[in-house]
């Protein structure tokens, strides 16, 4: 295959050919270097401190740490196991016991449990009534008894206060009329006081009225006089203040009129050249201090100040303006120029990128022919094994189609059947069972039994329980081995399977936990020390004698699994929940 290159990368493989030779003294170097690691080495092996060994250690260590946390871990998944199994067979246990209970045959067992206990409840309640009856008609005669007894003893009570209440007002009417007497003669006194006194005080009154009246018309004289003073200095204040007022609105009325007129000046001449500005603006200073009556020096200089520092600011903003747009426009070239060499950089760079690119693409031209022949001969024989495969897929499929439809039908055959029948049958053992116990219960609390052997009565007439009447004695003869089947009682070997048993508690592998009848918290008490497993040790030099890190090495491999999940059998004939979980 011919390939087009230039001289100088001929020039380069070929040099690169030769290059594969080595200076011999590299080599020697090289041996000894490796020569003085491989002594290093099998010094250092047997040094319980050195790198190698400390790694090798601590990586045992670490994997003595790893295994046991993995026995725990173990443990405890073994314990989740059992607990989570335990907790599912209760839930079954509850589950099935609960549909049971909610079908209508128990419902009309558990109807008549009922009324057994409302009949015997009726029964201890009219005993109840009667004692309550006798209870309360002991109870009136001894209250009777008691309202009598008291009704005297109230009476001779009254009896007793009415005379002590007379005595007392009695006396009480003596100690008033004493009390009346002594406060009129105190009443009298004290009026007489009064009288002198209040004289006394009217007499003082009268005086000092009169010293007040003298002061008040002297006060008002004096009142009146200053007031008309104040109104005289009032009134020239005001005239005055008002001229004032009026001489400063002229001359602000003259001055907003002049700034006014000056403000329109300079706003239509602000576009002229700037010689004609100064020359208006000191034209405009000059009319304004010839029209103004009377001015101040010091107001002139400072708004030829204000005026000159305008201007200034004016000029300074222009300048600026005039700079910022030379570096402006000096910095927009400065880029310009460098974008456009970048760029011509970037066309360089392409071009170089482009040759490159192309003599490779001439190079790999002829090499993918090749890849892709050897390509199309693999999709070939990629397709003709699908199609193989495909074929035995489907002869597969088709087989198992077929099993699993003839399974399916000798599953239906066996549920409508026989499982049928025997799940109908455990139905009525659980249910009669359920209903002596029933009665043994009632007759153990003394309550009447009589409406449980209706009920059992209605349940086995309407599933036909009871077994067929005798046949004729003409019959009896040709059917001499027969016996009818009584299902009125639960079968012989029928025993119904016990309630799981409660969880336990877990306990420390070296504590034992006392329950208490207290209703406290478990008192922990040591139980037998476990004995001690001594750990075998290999003969490695570098180990030490002590334990890795106190941990215990144990060789633990099991399997687990999870547990079954039991299906509650239905007394239905639609019901497919065994064939659903065998599939």
């Amino acid at each position: 295959m011919p390939i087009v290159m230039s001289k100088a990368e001929w020039d380069r493989i070929h040099h690169w050919r030769k290059s594969d030779r080595e200076d011999p003294e590299v080599v020697r170097r090289r041996e000894y270097i490796k020569y003085l690691d491989t002594a290093s080495h099998e010094m250092t092996k047997s040094w319980p401190n050195s790198l190698e060994n400390v790694n090798k250690r601590n990586e045992e260590l670490r994997q003595a740490r790893i295994r046991t946390a993995e026995q725990a871990n173990t443990r405890f998944y073994q314990r989740y196991l059992k607990k989570k199994k335990e907790e599912q067979e209760r839930l079954m246990y509850s589950a099935r016991d609960v549909i049971f209970k909610n079908k209508d045959a128990p419902k009309l067992m558990l109807s008549a449990v009922i009324e057994t206990a409302v009949q015997k409840e009726r029964a201890e309640q009219v005993k109840f009534l009667n004692e309550r009856r006798k209870e309360a008609a002991e109870r009136k005669k001894k209250e009777d008894d008691e309202i009598i007894r008291k009704a005297k003893e109230w009476y001779e009570l009254m009896e007793l206060r009415k005379k002590r209440r007379f005595e007392a007002n009695k006396q009480h009417q003596q100690e008033i009329v004493a009390q009346a007497k002594e406060m009129a003669e105190r009443n009298r006194m004290e009026h007489e006081t009064e009288v002198q006194l209040q004289k006394i005080d009217n007499m003082k009154a009268n005086e000092q009225m009169e010293i007040i009246r003298d002061f008040e018309e002297q006060f008002a004289a004096d009142e009146k006089v200053r007031i008309f003073k104040d109104i005289q200095q009032s009134r020239e204040e005001a005239r005055a203040a008002k001229r004032e007022q009026e001489a400063r609105d002229k001359m602000d009325d003259r001055l907003i009129e002049v700034l006014l007129k000056s403000r329109c000046r300079i706003e239509q001449k602000r576009k002229k050249m700037e010689a004609d500005i100064k020359n208006e603006k000191l034209r405009v200073l000059e009319k304004i201090s010839e029209r103004l009556e009377s001015g101040d020096a010091e107001r002139e200089a400072k708004e030829q100040a204000a005026l000159d520092k305008a201007v200034a600011e004016k000029n300074a903003v222009d300048k600026a303006r005039v700079e910022a747009q030379l570096k402006k426009e000096e910095q927009f070239r400065r880029e310009k120029r460098e974008s456009r060499e970048q760029y011509l950089r970037e066309q360089q760079q392409q071009l170089h990128d482009f040759n490159t690119t192309r003599q490779w693409d001439i190079m790999n031209r002829f090499k993918n022919v090749e890849l892709y022949e050897d390509f199309q001969e693999k999709l070939r024989e990629e397709k003709a094994r699908k199609i193989k495969e495909y074929r035995e897929e489907i002869l597969r499929l088709w087989k198992e189609r077929t099993d699993r439809e003839a399974a399916e039908l000798a599953e239906s055959r066996h549920f409508y059947g026989a499982l049928a029948e025997q799940k109908l049958r455990d139905a009525d053992n659980k249910l009669l069972t359920h209903a002596a116990a029933l009665l043994q219960e009632a007759k153990d609390h003394g309550r009447p039994d009589r409406p449980l052997h209706r009920a059992i009565d209605a349940y086995c007439k309407l599933y036909r329980l009871y077994p067929m009447p005798d046949l004729p004695a003409s019959m009896q003869e040709h059917f001499k081995g027969y016996k009818t089947w009584d299902g009125s009682q639960p079968d012989p070997d029928y025993r119904e399977p016990p309630p799981p048993p409660p969880p336990v508690p877990e306990q420390h592998p070296t504590l034992t936990k006392t329950v208490r009848q207290d209703g406290l918290q478990p008192v922990d008490k040591p139980g037998p020390p476990k004995p001690k497993v001594e750990k075998k040790e290999e003969n490695v030099d570098y180990k030490r004698a002590a334990p890795a890190n106190g941990l215990q090495r144990r060789n633990l491999e099991q399997t687990f699994s999870l547990p079954p999940i039991s299906v509650v059998p239905c007394k239905t004939e639609a019901c497919r929940c065994e064939l659903k979980g065998a599939k």
